[in-house]
Protein backbone atom coordinates (compact mmCIF):
# COMPACT_ATOMS: atom_id res chain seq x y z
CA UNK A 1 0.00 0.00 0.00
CA UNK A 2 1.28 3.44 -0.98
CA UNK A 3 -0.20 6.68 0.32
CA UNK A 4 0.74 10.32 0.61
CA UNK A 5 -0.12 13.98 0.23
CA UNK A 6 0.22 16.11 -2.91
CA UNK A 7 -0.16 19.89 -2.61
CA UNK A 8 -0.98 22.03 -5.64
CA UNK A 9 0.25 25.63 -5.49
CA UNK A 10 0.21 28.57 -7.88
CA UNK A 11 -1.28 31.93 -8.76
CA UNK A 12 -5.08 32.48 -8.81
CA UNK A 13 -6.92 30.92 -11.74
CA UNK A 14 -4.12 28.67 -12.99
CA UNK A 15 -6.51 25.70 -12.70
CA UNK A 16 -5.50 24.01 -9.43
CA UNK A 17 -9.07 23.11 -8.47
CA UNK A 18 -9.89 21.81 -11.95
CA UNK A 19 -6.74 19.67 -11.85
CA UNK A 20 -7.69 18.12 -8.54
CA UNK A 21 -11.21 17.40 -9.76
CA UNK A 22 -9.75 15.75 -12.87
CA UNK A 23 -7.24 13.68 -10.88
CA UNK A 24 -9.79 12.52 -8.29
CA UNK A 25 -12.52 11.95 -10.86
CA UNK A 26 -15.06 13.76 -8.67
CA UNK A 27 -15.93 17.39 -8.06
CA UNK A 28 -14.34 18.21 -4.70
CA UNK A 29 -13.38 21.85 -5.35
CA UNK A 30 -15.59 24.52 -6.87
CA UNK A 31 -14.45 26.20 -10.08
CA UNK A 32 -15.16 29.60 -11.63
CA UNK A 33 -13.35 32.12 -13.84
CA UNK A 34 -13.13 34.52 -10.86
CA UNK A 35 -9.78 34.91 -9.04
CA UNK A 36 -9.58 33.54 -5.48
CA UNK A 37 -12.53 31.20 -5.94
CA UNK A 38 -10.78 28.75 -3.60
CA UNK A 39 -10.56 30.26 -0.11
CA UNK A 40 -9.63 27.28 2.02
CA UNK A 41 -7.33 24.29 2.07
CA UNK A 42 -9.41 21.44 0.61
CA UNK A 43 -8.36 17.82 0.23
CA UNK A 44 -9.45 15.60 -2.64
CA UNK A 45 -8.90 11.87 -2.17
CA UNK A 46 -8.03 9.42 -4.93
CA UNK A 47 -8.48 5.76 -4.00
CA UNK A 48 -7.11 3.03 -6.26
CA UNK A 49 -5.97 -0.54 -5.51
CA UNK A 50 -2.98 -0.30 -3.15
CA UNK A 51 -2.83 3.49 -3.59
CA UNK A 52 -4.30 6.53 -1.86
CA UNK A 53 -3.25 10.00 -2.95
CA UNK A 54 -4.57 12.99 -1.03
CA UNK A 55 -4.51 16.13 -3.18
CA UNK A 56 -4.46 19.43 -1.30
CA UNK A 57 -6.07 22.39 -3.08
CA UNK A 58 -4.93 25.85 -1.97
CA UNK A 59 -6.03 29.44 -2.56
CA UNK A 60 -4.12 31.34 -5.23
CA UNK A 61 -1.01 33.19 -4.08
CA UNK A 62 -1.88 36.87 -3.63
CA UNK A 63 -1.25 39.92 -1.45
CA UNK A 64 -3.97 39.90 1.22
CA UNK A 65 -6.14 42.99 1.69
CA UNK A 66 -8.51 41.58 4.34
CA UNK A 67 -8.41 39.18 7.29
CA UNK A 68 -9.99 36.59 4.98
CA UNK A 69 -7.08 37.12 2.60
CA UNK A 70 -4.64 36.60 5.49
CA UNK A 71 -6.45 33.37 6.36
CA UNK A 72 -6.14 32.20 2.75
CA UNK A 73 -2.38 32.76 2.78
CA UNK A 74 -2.13 30.81 6.06
CA UNK A 75 -3.86 27.94 4.27
CA UNK A 76 -1.13 27.98 1.61
CA UNK A 77 1.61 27.87 4.26
CA UNK A 78 0.03 24.99 6.16
CA UNK A 79 -0.66 23.04 2.97
CA UNK A 80 2.99 23.10 1.91
CA UNK A 81 4.27 21.67 5.20
CA UNK A 82 5.01 17.94 5.45
CA UNK A 83 3.81 16.96 1.96
CA UNK A 84 5.21 14.16 -0.21
CA UNK A 85 5.05 16.06 -3.51
CA UNK A 86 4.60 19.72 -4.38
CA UNK A 87 2.95 20.46 -7.74
CA UNK A 88 3.70 23.96 -9.06
CA UNK A 89 0.90 24.86 -11.47
CA UNK A 90 1.27 27.48 -14.21
CA UNK A 91 -1.22 28.80 -16.78
CA UNK A 92 -0.04 28.48 -20.38
CA UNK A 93 -2.60 31.04 -21.57
CA UNK A 94 -1.13 33.73 -19.27
CA UNK A 95 2.51 32.86 -19.89
CA UNK A 96 5.34 32.52 -17.39
CA UNK A 97 7.07 35.60 -15.98
CA UNK A 98 10.02 36.29 -13.71
CA UNK A 99 7.90 36.25 -10.55
CA UNK A 100 6.65 32.76 -11.46
CA UNK A 101 10.21 31.49 -11.88
CA UNK A 102 11.28 33.15 -8.61
CA UNK A 103 8.48 31.31 -6.83
CA UNK A 104 9.58 28.06 -8.44
CA UNK A 105 13.07 28.63 -7.03
CA UNK A 106 11.48 29.08 -3.60
CA UNK A 107 9.50 25.85 -3.95
CA UNK A 108 12.70 23.98 -4.74
CA UNK A 109 14.07 24.92 -1.33
CA UNK A 110 11.29 22.91 0.35
CA UNK A 111 12.11 19.43 1.53
CA UNK A 112 10.02 17.50 -1.02
CA UNK A 113 9.99 16.61 -4.74
CA UNK A 114 8.65 19.36 -7.03
CA UNK A 115 6.69 18.63 -10.22
CA UNK A 116 5.91 21.47 -12.65
CA UNK A 117 2.56 21.41 -14.45
CA UNK A 118 1.89 23.75 -17.38
CA UNK A 119 -1.91 23.78 -17.49
CA UNK A 120 -4.39 24.97 -20.15
CA UNK A 121 -2.19 24.03 -23.11
CA UNK A 122 -5.38 23.64 -25.16
CA UNK A 123 -5.60 27.46 -25.20
CA UNK A 124 -2.23 28.05 -26.88
CA UNK A 125 -0.39 26.75 -29.95
CA UNK A 126 2.07 23.86 -29.81
CA UNK A 127 4.88 26.29 -30.59
CA UNK A 128 3.90 28.49 -27.64
CA UNK A 129 3.67 25.42 -25.37
CA UNK A 130 7.20 24.36 -26.33
CA UNK A 131 8.47 27.90 -25.74
CA UNK A 132 6.95 27.99 -22.23
CA UNK A 133 8.19 24.50 -21.36
CA UNK A 134 11.67 25.67 -22.29
CA UNK A 135 11.57 28.27 -19.51
CA UNK A 136 11.39 25.48 -16.93
CA UNK A 137 14.16 23.31 -18.41
CA UNK A 138 17.03 25.04 -16.51
CA UNK A 139 15.26 24.20 -13.23
CA UNK A 140 15.61 20.46 -13.80
CA UNK A 141 19.25 20.77 -12.73
CA UNK A 142 18.04 22.59 -9.60
CA UNK A 143 15.72 19.77 -8.62
CA UNK A 144 12.47 19.83 -10.64
CA UNK A 145 11.56 16.16 -11.04
CA UNK A 146 9.14 16.38 -13.97
CA UNK A 147 7.67 19.04 -16.28
CA UNK A 148 4.23 18.02 -17.56
CA UNK A 149 2.03 20.00 -19.99
CA UNK A 150 -1.65 19.25 -19.58
CA UNK A 151 -5.25 20.36 -20.03
CA UNK A 152 -8.11 19.60 -17.65
CA UNK A 153 -10.79 20.47 -20.20
CA UNK A 154 -9.37 18.10 -22.80
CA UNK A 155 -7.98 15.65 -20.20
CA UNK A 156 -4.59 15.87 -21.90
CA UNK A 157 -1.85 14.14 -19.87
CA UNK A 158 -4.02 13.84 -16.74
CA UNK A 159 -3.32 10.10 -16.51
CA UNK A 160 0.39 10.73 -17.10
CA UNK A 161 0.40 13.28 -14.28
CA UNK A 162 -1.40 10.85 -12.00
CA UNK A 163 1.13 8.12 -12.77
CA UNK A 164 4.05 10.48 -12.13
CA UNK A 165 2.68 11.61 -8.78
CA UNK A 166 1.94 8.03 -7.72
CA UNK A 167 5.60 7.17 -8.28
CA UNK A 168 6.57 9.52 -5.43
CA UNK A 169 4.15 8.05 -2.91
CA UNK A 170 5.82 6.29 0.05
CA UNK A 171 4.60 3.03 1.52
CA UNK A 172 2.07 3.57 4.28
CA UNK A 173 -1.47 3.12 5.51
CA UNK A 174 -4.64 4.80 4.23
CA UNK A 175 -5.48 8.17 5.76
CA UNK A 176 -9.15 8.08 4.68
CA UNK A 177 -11.80 5.40 4.03
CA UNK A 178 -12.30 4.06 0.49
CA UNK A 179 -15.58 5.93 -0.05
CA UNK A 180 -14.32 9.35 1.04
CA UNK A 181 -13.50 11.91 -1.65
CA UNK A 182 -12.80 14.95 0.57
CA UNK A 183 -11.82 15.89 4.10
CA UNK A 184 -14.58 18.52 4.22
CA UNK A 185 -18.02 17.81 5.74
CA UNK A 186 -21.03 17.71 3.47
CA UNK A 187 -22.33 21.01 4.90
CA UNK A 188 -19.16 22.78 3.75
CA UNK A 189 -19.38 21.26 0.27
CA UNK A 190 -23.03 22.30 -0.10
CA UNK A 191 -22.21 25.89 0.87
CA UNK A 192 -19.33 25.91 -1.62
CA UNK A 193 -21.61 24.68 -4.41
CA UNK A 194 -24.00 27.56 -3.71
CA UNK A 195 -21.11 30.04 -3.70
CA UNK A 196 -19.85 28.62 -7.00
CA UNK A 197 -23.20 29.20 -8.69
CA UNK A 198 -23.32 32.75 -7.33
CA UNK A 199 -19.80 33.38 -8.67
CA UNK A 200 -20.87 32.18 -12.11
CA UNK A 201 -24.13 34.14 -12.24
CA UNK A 202 -23.36 37.46 -10.54
CA UNK A 203 -21.52 40.60 -11.64
CA UNK A 204 -17.77 40.89 -11.19
CA UNK A 205 -17.80 43.41 -8.32
CA UNK A 206 -19.80 41.19 -5.94
CA UNK A 207 -18.30 37.66 -5.67
CA UNK A 208 -15.33 38.43 -3.40
CA UNK A 209 -17.76 39.79 -0.82
CA UNK A 210 -19.96 36.70 -0.77
CA UNK A 211 -20.02 33.87 1.76
CA UNK A 212 -22.50 31.07 2.45
CA UNK A 213 -23.54 29.57 5.79
CA UNK A 214 -25.84 26.60 6.42
CA UNK A 215 -28.73 27.11 8.83
CA UNK A 216 -30.41 23.70 8.64
CA UNK A 217 -29.96 20.30 7.00
CA UNK A 218 -32.68 17.67 7.43
CA UNK A 219 -32.79 14.37 5.56
CA UNK A 220 -36.21 12.70 5.36
CA UNK A 221 -36.16 9.53 3.25
CA UNK A 222 -35.54 10.55 -0.36
CA UNK A 223 -35.79 14.28 0.39
CA UNK A 224 -33.17 16.56 1.92
CA UNK A 225 -34.32 19.97 3.18
CA UNK A 226 -31.61 22.62 3.31
CA UNK A 227 -31.65 26.27 4.36
CA UNK A 228 -28.62 28.50 3.74
CA UNK A 229 -27.77 32.18 4.07
CA UNK A 230 -25.82 34.01 1.39
CA UNK A 231 -23.75 36.68 3.16
CA UNK A 232 -22.86 39.92 1.38
CA UNK A 233 -21.26 43.18 2.52
CA UNK A 234 -23.67 45.86 1.29
CA UNK A 235 -27.41 46.45 0.95
CA UNK A 236 -26.86 47.26 -2.73
CA UNK A 237 -25.22 43.84 -3.18
CA UNK A 238 -28.15 42.18 -1.43
CA UNK A 239 -30.54 43.59 -4.01
CA UNK A 240 -28.34 42.33 -6.86
CA UNK A 241 -28.12 38.84 -5.34
CA UNK A 242 -31.90 38.71 -4.95
CA UNK A 243 -32.54 40.19 -8.41
CA UNK A 244 -35.70 41.66 -9.89
CA UNK A 245 -38.63 39.89 -8.28
CA UNK A 246 -36.26 37.30 -6.80
CA UNK A 247 -35.12 36.19 -10.25
CA UNK A 248 -31.38 35.93 -9.49
CA UNK A 249 -31.66 34.11 -6.16
CA UNK A 250 -33.99 31.66 -7.88
CA UNK A 251 -31.42 30.99 -10.63
CA UNK A 252 -28.68 30.45 -8.04
CA UNK A 253 -30.88 28.02 -6.12
CA UNK A 254 -31.95 26.05 -9.19
CA UNK A 255 -28.38 25.69 -10.45
CA UNK A 256 -27.03 24.72 -7.01
CA UNK A 257 -29.79 22.21 -6.33
CA UNK A 258 -28.82 20.06 -9.29
CA UNK A 259 -25.25 19.63 -8.04
CA UNK A 260 -26.36 19.16 -4.43
CA UNK A 261 -28.74 16.39 -5.46
CA UNK A 262 -25.83 14.53 -7.05
CA UNK A 263 -23.80 15.04 -3.89
CA UNK A 264 -26.41 13.83 -1.37
CA UNK A 265 -28.11 11.33 -3.73
CA UNK A 266 -31.64 12.49 -2.86
CA UNK A 267 -34.11 15.09 -4.06
CA UNK A 268 -33.35 18.47 -2.50
CA UNK A 269 -35.59 21.28 -1.26
CA UNK A 270 -33.32 24.32 -1.02
CA UNK A 271 -34.22 27.67 0.58
CA UNK A 272 -31.79 30.58 0.25
CA UNK A 273 -31.81 33.83 2.22
CA UNK A 274 -29.60 36.88 1.67
CA UNK A 275 -28.16 38.74 4.66
CA UNK A 276 -25.86 41.75 4.96
CA UNK A 277 -22.80 41.63 7.23
CA UNK A 278 -20.83 44.80 6.56
CA UNK A 279 -17.10 44.24 6.03
CA UNK A 280 -17.47 40.61 7.12
CA UNK A 281 -14.18 39.62 5.48
CA UNK A 282 -12.44 41.56 8.26
CA UNK A 283 -14.57 40.02 11.03
CA UNK A 284 -12.99 36.81 12.35
CA UNK A 285 -16.27 35.67 13.96
CA UNK A 286 -18.19 35.87 10.69
CA UNK A 287 -15.26 34.32 8.81
CA UNK A 288 -15.50 31.31 11.16
CA UNK A 289 -19.30 31.20 10.75
CA UNK A 290 -18.83 31.02 6.99
CA UNK A 291 -16.66 27.94 7.52
CA UNK A 292 -13.09 29.21 7.43
CA UNK A 293 -11.57 28.14 10.74
CA UNK A 294 -7.96 28.92 11.67
CA UNK A 295 -7.66 25.53 13.35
Amino acid sequence: MKSGFVTLIGRPNVGKSSLINALVGEKVSIVSPKPQTTRDRIMGILNEPNLQMVFVDTPGIHKPKTKLGEYMNKCISSATADVDVLVAVFDASKGVNGDDLDRLSTYLKMNCPVVVVLNKIDLVSKERTLELLGKFTPYVEQGVKEIIPCSCCKRLNIDALKKTLASFMPEGQQYFFDDEISDKPISYMICEIIREKALLLLQDEIPHGLGVTMQSYVKEGNLTKIECDIICERDSHKQIVIGDGGDMIKKIGQSARRDIERLVDTKVFLKLFVKVREDWRNNRNVIRDVGYNDN
